[in-house]
């Protein structure tokens, strides 16, 4: 179960480009927060995943790039963009930062920083 920062954030990237969870849900801590803007702070693992699905719902097509990840001790940072189309078609894109904290290879904080917050209404 020893995964590398890097790769623990690319796992959790690859998640939401695939919509699937079942292989970073291993490595998010039973009591993972979620900061989000707009929304606030969630507080554990199922409710995080289910946010995360929500959201999804609203963009059926959204990939994401990850250019940059950098850590250090328990935190990591990924840079990233992202595109697609919402539930209208209409195309979407944003760029931002994702921090995470980590203790024992269990993700345990993450949080979200967009250029963008339009969306958010």
């Amino acid at each position: 179960m020893a995964i590398n920062n890097q790769e623990l954030a690319l796992l959790f990237f690859r998640a939401l480009n695939s919509r699937d969870f079942s292989e970073v849900d291993p490595y998010l801590h039973d009591e993972v927060a979620l900061d989000f803007p707009g929304v606030g702070r969630i507080e554990g693992s199922r409710r995080v995943l289910v946010f995360i699905k929500t959201l999804h719902r609203k963009y059926p097509v959204l990939e994401f790039n990850v250019s940059e990840v950098f850590s250090d001790g328990g935190q990591i940072c990924a840079i990233w963009t992202n595109k697609g189309e919402n539930l209208a078609g209409e195309p979407y894109s944003n760029s931002g930062v994702t921090i995470f904290h980590h203790d024992q290879g269990k993700i345990t904080f993450i949080s979200d920083y967009l250029k963008d917050t339009s969306f958010i209404k």
